[in-house]
């Protein structure tokens, strides 16, 4: 057997070349990135919602924030306790705001209209874009709070207050 002096013949190992400078930066920049990213997930706050810019600046809009407050969360005023309302008509969604005062009324199976609430402060409207599952959040008294949950209904229905 001879030995060709060729190195497209030879069956030596594969020798590996070292890295070169294009690739050694490249991975230095993806490891700053991925520093990067690890220290702003450390620096959020574990309870911090994730709340779109613009019900966060509604909801401020609607009430100053408490010192204390979470942003971007809705603040209930002292006195109430926030209820969630399910519209019969889900399209009246699109037509109220946080910060709106409302009057609250249930529907009853035999489409009777009863007053559950007067002038109730809109905190959050969910869903406006998808009336099928949105709601509203209003700032409601404790017997207000009792009356729209005492009572299966149909939904509810709302009239908004000018102003």
């Amino acid at each position: 057997m001879s030995r060709s002096g060729d190195r497209a013949e030879r069956l030596d190992p594969v020798r590996l070349r070292p890295p070169g400078r294009g690739l050694l930066l490249r991975l230095g920049a993806i490891v700053v990135l991925l520093g990067i990213a690890a220290v702003l997930v450390r620096a959020r706050p574990a309870g911090a919602p994730c709340a779109a810019p613009t019900a966060a600046k509604a909801t401020a809009r609607a009430s100053p924030l408490p010192s204390g407050a979470a942003p971007g969360r809705p603040v209930i005023p002292d006195g109430t306790v926030g209820v969630p309302v399910r519209l019969a008509d889900p399209t009246a969604l699109a037509l109220v705001h946080p910060g709106n005062r409302v009057d609250l009324l249930r529907l009853d199976d035999e489409g009777d209209a009863t007053p559950v609430a007067s002038a109730a402060l809109v905190l959050d409207v969910t869903g406006a874009d998808d009336p099928a599952v949105g709601g509203l959040l209003l700032a409601l008294d404790g017997e207000e709070a009792a009356r729209a949950v005492a009572a299966p209904s149909r939904g509810f229905a709302i009239l908004i207050r000018p102003g």
